[in-house]
């Protein structure tokens, strides 16, 4: 589930003097909108703020999360509701950074719930006792596409959800081994027969951004490397100013084609995550209402439980 970096385990799980000299490990899922780490890590802005980081391969949030607890990597990129499960389930975790939030308009939406375009399906209850492909089971993804499915009429109750790897969930809908699949915008092909049925993200949003992705560490390491880890997002808030800038916008879209291995003339026509390194905590407490509603925490974790407080929020 996780391919190791260049330096081994111990390294990681042995650092911890705050000194902000060590390497911190961080997984990645190689996605175009990990932007903010690749340009803080090409452009030189972590060796600045005098931290190392190392990105280390996974398959998803509940995969970082395991990695982890081993001890394996010092921050998982995972998801607020993977985060606050595993704090319901009794892990001590802190949410150190935020990596990106959610479009609040759908023409700006990156997100897809994809469908065949000669499916018949032209709405959510449409997708009543089909087949939904998601990254992984329990996910974001899955959270969100159901509750978008109750708030549109569907009913999630009937669906079956599989787990598929990023790069396959739309050619399964293309082949007709899912009705649908939660995908980037990006990859709703229409030479693939593919259309979307909208961004689940935004409506779900309601007007508000939710908080996409970030970056987080088990309780005791978020201490003893906080030197490290305030260095990491300042970096990421640095990376953002920078990216959001005119003038580096070529450069922007050329690293990102070449690290998520998408055509770069096709992202620069694709809309983008909001980039955001401070935290969120309303979105995230948004998303804890959400966790409830759904019945799968009974009472999630509030947000200053678990982010630190020499975090930057918003």
């Amino acid at each position: 589930m996780l391919a190791a970096g260049c330096s081994s385990a111990s390294d990681s799980k042995d650092s911890g003097t705050g000194s902000g000299t060590n390497t911190v490990k961080i997984t990645t899922l190689g996605l175009c909108n990990e932007i903010s780490v690749y340009w803080a890590q090409e452009k030189g802005i972590f060796t600045k703020n005098n931290v190392k980081v190392e990105l280390v391969k996974s398959t998803g949030g509940a995969a970082a999360l395991t990695a982890l607890q081993s001890g394996d990597i010092d921050l998982a990129f995972t998801n607020p509701f993977s985060t606050m499960i595993a704090i319901s389930q009794g892990i001590d975790l802190k949410w150190v950074a935020t990596a990106y939030e959610t479009a609040i308009i759908e023409d700006q939406g990156t997100n897809a719930v994809a469908i065949a375009k000669d499916s018949g399906i032209t709405d959510a209850k449409g997708l009543n006792g089909k087949t939904i492909g998601v990254n992984e089971i329990g996910g974001i993804n899955q959270i969100i596409t159901t509750q978008w499915m109750t708030l549109k009429g569907g009913d999630p109750s009937t669906v079956k959800f599989v787990a598929l790897p990023f790069n396959e969930l739309a050619s399964a809908v293309a082949s007709g081994k899912v009705a649908a699949a939660q995908v980037p915008a990006q990859n709703v092909d229409p030479s693939l027969g593919l259309r979307s049925l909208g961004d689940p993200y935004v409506a779900v949003g309601n007007g508000k951004p939710l908080t996409f992705a970030g970056y987080v560490a088990v309780s005791k390491k978020a201490t003893s490397h906080e030197n490290e880890f305030k260095a990491f997002q300042q970096s990421l808030i640095e990376a953002n100013a920078q990216i959001n800038l005119p003038e580096n916008s070529d450069a922007k879209f050329e690293m990102e084609s070449k690290n998520c291995k998408q055509n770069v003339d096709v992202l620069k026509k694709l809309h983008e995550n909001v980039y955001e390194a401070k935290v969120d905590t309303a979105s995230l407490q948004r998303m804890g209402d959400i966790l409830k509603e759904q019945s799968r925490v009974k009472a999630p974790a509030k947000p200053a439980d678990f982010v630190p407080s020499y975090v930057v929020t918003k």
